[in-house]
Formats: structure tokens, sequence, C-alpha cells
């Protein structure tokens, strides 16, 4: 018979085989984004209830993804694959719009589908150039556009260029760690350069005036530029500590928008001042080290890519996040990782936690 001590060790052996490092910070940026959200939501507790909920089950998952075989993670690529490709095109027929974009599906609770090809294209191509007996060839590569190119344009027509974007950049790493050269790397930057034109002329209105805006927000401030206007206020009026929880002027006047979701670093930079803000990105950074370290000592190239892959993703996030906060990015709808608010990235994002922890775990057998 077990002693209620063994029993409590066998209730959290999924638990012991994980990185700590990990679990730690991921649990602070838990706490720091229901502390930012309850302030960024007025002090109402429906949707930190929603948002805990998501946290909960986004943990839980982990937890869950963390303890499959890597063996099994390739089973599931193709499946994965597809079955994000159908919930875009399902968007497309019959999703919710809002805000002029159709990017929800209502499902009992609302999804956003884009998001699953955050992991599932990164899935299915390190799969693809793993299984790969010979080098690889330029028409491996060709097929590696493609199906990056294939859920990008699904994404690209809701419209929410944002997800877009980092969908195609996680594929894109996927690429580059399987071997792709500098060279070609060049050579496809200088192309898309030389695009621009072509490019330009497909954007939307609004999108086109975001970039405009960016040049100079002053000169649409009560519209495309109030974003970013506002924002670098927040931010800026923080000062060095902030002005206290609870106690952001710019922000419980609602003068930032989305400030929940996209913007909600200015809540915390208000907030919290610069300290609360270098506090957030070194909880990052530490994230991002575990992640490259993991990638290191990965022994297989799969594990590799992939890690490397979730990596730099996350890397990404962040970059553009507060990058188009602070008015050096164009504002292209990508949240904060694990602060802002929304539970298909969250959960999304978890899972890809979950398969470094697993990765990382299998480093050790």
């Amino acid at each position: 018979m077990l002693r209620p001590i063994d029993k409590i060790k066998r209730l959290f052996s999924p638990f012991y085989a994980l990185d700590k490092t990990i679990i730690v910070v991921l649990l602070l940026l838990a706490a720091i984004n229901i502390l930012v959200q309850y302030s960024a939501n007025d002090q109402t507790f429906a949707h930190l209830i929603n948002d805990i909920s998501y946290l909960l089950i986004s943990f839980i998952l982990l937890i869950c993804v963390a303890n499959i075989s890597l063996n099994q993670l390739k089973n599931i690529a193709i499946p994965f694959y597809i079955i994000s490709l159908i919930l875009l095109v399902t968007v497309l027929l019959f999703g919710v719009e809002l805000h002029g974009a159709k990017r929800w599906l209502e499902i009992g609770i609302r999804i956003q589908p884009s998001e699953l090809c955050k992991l599932s294209v990164p899935i299915l191509l390190a799969n693809y150039f793993c299984s790969k007996n010979t080098q690889i060839s330029s028409w491996d590569y060709i097929v590696g556009l493609v199906i990056i190119l294939i859920p990008f344009g699904l994404i690209a027509k809701q419209p929410d260029l944002g997800t877009g974007i980092l969908v195609f950049a996680s594929g894109f790493f996927v690429i580059f760690l399987a071997g792709l050269s500098w060279r070609i790397v060049g050579i496809a930057c200088l192309s898309l350069i030389g695009a621009t034109p072509i490019i330009w002329h497909f954007l939307h209105n609004y999108q086109q005036h975001r970039i405009l805006t960016l040049i100079n927000p002053q000169s649409d401030p009560l519209g495309s530029g109030y974003h970013i206007i506002q924002g670098m206020i927040a931010i800026g009026s923080g000062g060095l500590l902030g002005k206290g929880y609870l106690h952001g002027t710019q922000t419980h006047l609602d003068f930032i928008p989305e400030k929940h979701t996209d913007f909600v670093i200015t809540v915390l930079a208000e907030e919290f001042g610069y300290i609360g803000v270098c506090t957030i990105l070194l909880l990052y950074f530490i994230l991002i080290l575990r992640g490259l370290h993991i990638m290191r000592k990965a022994n297989n190239n799969f594990a590799k890519i992939l890690a490397g892959s979730i990596t730099l993703s996350l890397m990404l996030y962040i970059l553009i996040n507060m990058g188009m906060v602070a008015g050096i990015l164009p504002v292209v709808g990508v949240p904060l990782p694990l602060i802002s608010y929304g539970g298909t990235a969250t959960m999304v994002l978890m899972l890809g936690f979950g398969i470094l922890l697993a990765i990382e775990k299998q480093n050790h057998y």
C-alpha cells in the first residue's frame, strides 16, 4: 500500500523530469498576465476569469505535450497540418467577423484557427526535411515553401497579415535551420525588396495607412496614428518605477485601444515603469536562452530544427509586438506572448513550450 507521500509524488511525477527553469518562468509570466489583465480590463472579473481559465487549460496542455514522445509528434504532423487548413477554409466560409476581419470560429467557445498554423507548419516541415535520406535538394525547398504559402495565403485572406507573417516566419526558420544557404536568403531578401511596389498594390488600404503612419504618426493623430501616439505616451509617462498598480491614467481613462491584447505592454510600462518592462524582457530572455540550449543539446535533427523554430518564433513575436507599440514597426496585430489576452494564442504558445520540454526531456535519455 502506497504511503500518502508516495501518492503525492506519483500525482506530480509528470513534473519531475521537466525543465524547472522554463516551468518557473512560465508561472511568473502567468502571474504577471493575471495582474496586468485585471488592470487592463478596468478591474472587472469577467475577462479575468476567462483569462485564468485559458491559463489553466494551457498549463494542462503543456504538461500533456511535454510527456509525449517525438515519434508521436511526427505521426501527427500531416493530420495536424490538414486539420489546420480545413479550419482556415471553414473560417473563410462560416467564421465570425469582427472589425472587418473574419478570423474566428464559434464552437461553443471562440477559437482562432490561424494560431494553430504556428505549430502545424513547423512540425510538418521539420518532419519533411528530416525524413530525407539524401541531401536536401532545391525541389525540397520548393515543397517547403508551398507548405508555408498555402496557410499564409488563407490567413492573409481573412485578412490577418500579422499572424500570416508569424506563420511564414515559423516555417522559414525550419527551412533555414534545415540547411538553406545564406546566399539564397540574401537573394530572397533582395527579391522581396524589389517586389515591394507589387506587394504594396495587394495590401488593404488600412495596411497601407499603418505603414505610412509609422513614418509620421502625427499625420493622422486621431486615426491610424492614434494607437502609436497613445502607446508612446503611456510608455513614457511610466518613467522608471511607474505610476503604481491600477493607477495608470492612460490605461484607465481609455486612451489606449486594445490595451488588453496588442498594446498590453503599455499598461505594464505605465504602472510598473521601466523596471517592469525590463523584468518582462529578462523573463523572455531566460526562455529564449533555455530554448537555444535545448536546441543545441538535441540528439536528432527533427528535435534540433523544431526547437530552434519555436525559440526563434518566440523571439520574433516579442520583437514585433514591442516594436509596433514603440512606433518602430507598423501595427500588425501581434499579441505579446503570454501577457496579452487571447485563448487560442496562449494555448498554442504553451503547446510550443510543451514541445520544447518534451525535447529537453528526451535529451536525457
